[in-house]
């Protein structure tokens, strides 16, 4: 599906991640962080609790605000996502959260594991790569305190190592990250969330890319007239399609309008 051609940045072909900085202006992270506070008192009964009860999960975040549609194609992150996977990608996942700090005496279990658990738990190693996750912090992710990423760089592409446990299991770093970087992870390496003891709350946007012919994880209940609203690009990464095969094979620039822009190099139709 994708063109030998492709290379992978070398961090993320390497270690498993990287942060791109600034990939949001301040202005789309103050706007951000206002859908994230009204998605949260709007939606709290769709928030679930996650690692701990004082962790919250909204999950297909596209749905629930406009102003979330915009992270899913940025100019400074999807050239990343592309270079990793290619074009004839998707969001099949998304959520934000929302994580509360803990009292020191709260133990926080580190729930180490791989995404697109499906396809990562059942194949045998080396993994394919079918993913990459890009996560936007709305708050700083400055301090190991903070309760940012821990992730085994390098434990993607071999040799296949044990399950993680932990706060430091052997190899692990912390990625730091201010507010308005993105954070890619490759879907294979192994990663968890740091316990959050900074005493604030910290909020998250995650959006999980993959080739379309993997099915979503959840529904996008998008209206027909919201999703006409929206660009080519936009509802190519929201799942629209017509044709079943055209998942696997499509054949116009109409199925995946990201095919020309990635071809193009010009990033700013996007």
């Amino acid at each position: 599906m994708t063109s030998t051609s492709i290379m992978q940045t070398p961090r993320l072909a390497e270690h498993g991640y990287e942060v791109i900085p600034d990939a949001l202006t301040p202005q789309q992270v103050e706007r951000l962080s206002a859908a994230a506070r009204l998605t949260q008192e709007k939606f709290r009964d769709r928030a679930r609790g996650y690692y701990t009860p004082r962790r919250h999960v909204l999950f297909a975040v596209q749905e629930l605000e406009p102003a979330f549609l915009e992270p899913m194609a940025l100019a400074t992150t999807l050239p990343t996502v592309c270079a990793a996977l290619g074009w004839n990608i998707f969001v099949y996942h998304s959520h934000l959260d929302q994580n509360e700090s803990l009292p020191d005496d709260v133990d926080f279990p580190f729930n180490w594991h791989r995404d697109l658990q499906g396809i990562t738990y059942t194949l045998t190693f080396p993994l394919p790569l079918l993913s990459v996750k890009v996560s936007y912090p709305l708050t700083d992710i400055t301090r190991v305190e903070d309760g940012g990423p821990l992730v085994i760089p390098g434990s993607h592409i071999g040799p296949e190592t044990p399950k993680p446990t932990g706060p430091e299991p052997p190899g692990s770093v912390p990625i730091l990250a201010p507010a308005g970087s993105a954070i890619v992870i490759d879907s294979r390496v192994w990663h968890t969330v740091g316990a959050n003891r900074s005493g604030s709350t910290r909020s998250t946007l995650f959006y999980a890319y993959a080739y379309r012919w993997i099915r979503p994880i959840e529904k996008y209940d998008l209206s027909p007239q919201r999703l006409a609203a929206l660009s080519p690009v936009q509802r190519q990464l929201l799942g629209a399609g017509d044709r079943y095969e055209g998942f696997h094979l499509p054949e116009t620039d109409d199925e995946v309008p990201l095919r020309r822009i990635m071809e193009s190099g010009d990033w700013s139709a996007l």
